[in-house]
């Protein structure tokens, strides 16, 4: 069974993503399960964390044989929760269109519960203008205390339906501590994930990544005042002053309000992303 745990088991460009990620602390050889022509990997967001998606899964011609290796490794890896998501152009859908991997995964006990769009700004796209009502603050000169509090109010009645499942089954705080330790870890510049304040209160923050807008957020009591706009426009100007050519984003479909603002400042839709979640009966 020791060839089921190493890279070498998958295809380029898989093989070459697995080292890279390990390299950045992200997976392991022993997250990863191939049988017959079924392989997958699992993959944490930032070192030292517990995996939280199914990566790198390429069912193969028979759903049985996936949905197996998928229990198998589940078992395995003794997860309690997991996701997978299957990202398609705009007017495809898993069950037509990905019907292997669809039926594997809910052979196996996974649920698709959420269609989050995919967005995209490109270099050459008229910038989303920034009203200049906001002052910024780069969120790694913070206390941890006063970004957790203000990720935590971010939370309240938040639209998002990853947020309202972990905020109803870990708790806001457990949450919260979690988003930042995610948002501190990824591949942006110090001062590029910043909170937004209108005089001394804080409105809201936006997190760009090397190369996409990770998180953003508006706190309840400035809700419906468009900032979301602002801070869209920050993160959308900071990454095309760094060079990036292509910004990507991902929003729930039902998060209308926050779709809406991404339309408006110069992104498109690229594709729909449908996320399956297991948890453990």
């Amino acid at each position: 069974m020791e060839a089921f745990t190493l890279f070498d088991q998958f295809p380029e460009p898989a093989r070459s993503q697995l080292a890279a990620a390990f390299d950045e602390g992200r997976t392991r050889p022993e997250w990863c399960f191939a049988e017959g022509q079924a392989r997958l990997a699992y993959w944490a967001p930032f070192p030292g964390s517990e995996p939280v998606i199914v990566w790198q899964f390429d069912p193969g011609p028979d759903p049985v044989v996936a949905a197996g290796l998928l229990r198998r490794s589940l078992g395995a890896m003794g997860l309690t929760k997991i996701i997978h998501d299957i990202s398609l152009k705009p007017g495809l859908i898993p069950v037509v269109d990905r019907t292997v991997e669809h039926e594997a995964l809910t052979r196996a006990g996974f649920a698709m519960e959420v269609e989050r769009l995919l967005l995209e700004w490109v270099a050459g796209t008229d910038l989303p203008s920034d009203p200049g009502r906001l002052t910024y603050h780069p969120a790694r000169r913070m206390d941890r205390a006063e970004v957790l509090d203000l990720l935590i109010r971010i939370s309240e009645g938040s639209l998002d339906y990853d947020t309202q499942v972990e905020v109803a089954t870990a708790g806001a705080e457990r949450e919260a501590r979690w988003m930042y330790d995610d948002l501190m870890n990824r591949k942006a510049k110090p001062d590029w994930f910043v909170i937004g304040r209108l005089g001394d209160s804080p409105v809201g923050l936006v997190a760009p990544d090397d190369h996409s807008i990770a998180y953003i957020g508006v706190v309840p009591e400035h809700r419906g005042h468009g900032y979301v706009n602002d801070l869209l426009a920050r993160g959308t100007r900071t990454l095309a002053k760094a060079g990036v050519e292509r910004i990507v984003a991902a929003t729930d479909v039902a998060n209308a309000p926050t779709a809406n603002a991404f339309l408006r400042g110069g992104y498109s839709e690229v594709g729909r992303l449908f996320r399956y979640y297991w948890r453990q009966s």
